[in-house]
């Protein structure tokens, strides 16, 4: 009997978590926390507005319970979802800094520089066809691990543009993306400390586009790490600003700038290797090409560089062939990409593709045709420094002007070893004077304190 009853509490114990399981049905912001709290499925019957911040400390999985998405809303400057540990899935959109009203779309509307929509301090979070959207900061990542396919939006939207605000701010962490839709007033993605961010798609280059209507369109600074593959970058100010760290471009980067956006340049130097480890700030993959599958042309459109003149080392690994130093000017050769009359075998076509736009003939859009590469196009970037030296793959190009020469090996081993000064005989002897004063004058107060007690006693 007793073998039955411990059998059967065993059962029970089984039982009773996997009950727990089952997913729970919220629909204001008291039953969401109370889920939050329990861990677990939770689903969304309808949008909640909350009114504190909601915190994650353990594993939960939040979605809708339609095809239609669901949403939560806050008001005023706060962080409406802070992740510190678990395993979370959102499949649902933030919205942060929310001041209360709609548009004409029926989209709640922010105020620009109010609201975080999430910040994340730890744990793995995927994130699911969700929608990021706040008046200040879409996602902040200072920990963990971040991946999944999403939009951000942040700022405050004036018809079709915005004003302030930061889509991605990554201080650490990895954040690992493949479908991004990013749009933000501000820089839209900062990469800090030793953040490792990868935005990469293998498919279209039309699945990601990262879109700043007042900064740069992304900034890495310190020593974090960046790799891009088939992305559209838009902005107001530069494409990518490197102020350190390390960038790796693959695939189709349309980072050129376009008519109605002419200010910055397509790849900003401020800092020319990374500060932490000095090694190359710029990776461009063998497979990197500055262009954009569009209609029929696939050339770079005012594609530009600038270097800051006060580097004193540019070192970048250029597995694309495309890099050289001409002069005192960086220049970069492009693929003038035309169109190739030559017949084809239906496999040499699919061959070709893929060689030059990263997927297949099947995946191209009818507007797309068979294009050959001729590498007549050139770009200079600004004079360089006369103390810049730059370096690629390896390689040192050139030496830098001889009045802002190092300091040579020797003069360092110098400065580390500094020589022993000698000192003149005069000076060595009047310290021996002033020593031998010293110990007359101690044994001088011994001896009047010995006879001073011996009169006491």
């Amino acid at each position: 009997m007793r073998k039955i009853i411990i059998i059967s509490i065993f059962i029970l114990g089984m039982i009773i978590p996997g009950l727990n399981a089952k997913a729970v049905d919220v629909s204001n912001e008291q039953q969401l926390r109370a889920a939050i709290e329990q861990g677990g499925d939770i689903t969304l019957t309808q949008n909640i507005e909350v009114t504190q911040p909601l915190v994650i400390n353990k594993d939960v999985n939040i979605s809708g319970s339609d095809y239609f998405s669901k949403s939560i809303l806050m008001q005023g400057d706060n962080t409406l979802m802070t992740i510190n540990s678990g395993n979370v899935t959102l499949a649902v959109d933030l919205y942060a800094g929310w001041n209360g009203g709609y548009d004409k779309y029926d989209n709640p509307t922010l105020t620009e520089n109010q609201g975080k929509a999430i910040v994340v301090n730890n744990g793995n979070i995927k994130l699911s066809s969700s929608s990021l959207e706040a008046g200040n900061v879409g996602l902040e990542v200072n920990d963990g691990i971040v991946t999944g396919s999403l939009s951000i939006s942040a700022g405050e939207k004036n018809n079709y543009s915005y004003s302030g605000g930061e889509a991605l701010v990554a201080n650490g962490g990895t954040v690992n993306l493949n479908y991004l839709q990013l749009h933000s007033g501000g820089t839209a993605i900062t990469l800090n400390n030793n953040a490792k961010v990868y935005i990469i798609s293998d498919m279209n280059i039309e699945e990601i586009t990262i879109d700043s209507d007042e900064g740069n369109g992304i900034e890495v600074n310190d020593d974090a790490s960046l790799t891009l593959k088939n992305v559209i970058i838009y902005s107001e100010q530069n494409s990518i600003y490197l102020n350190g760290g390390t960038t790796t471009l693959s695939g189709q980067i349309d980072i050129s700038r376009f008519n109605t956006r002419p200010n910055g340049n397509s790849i900003y130097f401020n800092e020319g290797v990374n500060p932490k480890t000095k090694n190359d700030i710029l990776v461009l993959k063998e497979d990197f090409k500055p262009s954009r599958e569009d209609f029929d042309q696939l050339t770079p459109q005012k594609f530009s560089i600038y270097v800051n003149p006060e580097i004193l080392e540019l070192k970048i690994i250029d597995e694309a062939g495309m890099v050289t130093l001409n002069g005192n000017k960086l220049k970069m050769s492009f693929c003038d990409y035309t169109w190739s009359s030559s017949s084809q075998s239906e496999n040499d076509e699919n061959v070709i593709y893929s060689d030059l736009l990263g997927k297949s003939k099947d995946g191209l859009t009818k507007a797309s045709k068979l294009y050959s590469c001729t590498p007549d196009r050139e770009i200079e970037s600004n004079e360089l420094g006369k103390c810049t030296t730059v370096y690629i793959n390896g390689v040192k190009q050139n030496e830098a002007d001889a009045s802002c020469t190092p300091v040579s090996d020797e003069e360092n081993q110098e400065t580390q070893n500094p020589q022993v000064v000698e000192v003149p005989s005069t000076s060595a002897y009047g310290s021996i004077i002033i020593a031998a004063l010293g110990i007359i004058c101690v044994i001088v107060s011994v001896f009047v304190t010995r006879k001073m007690v011996k009169q006491e006693k």
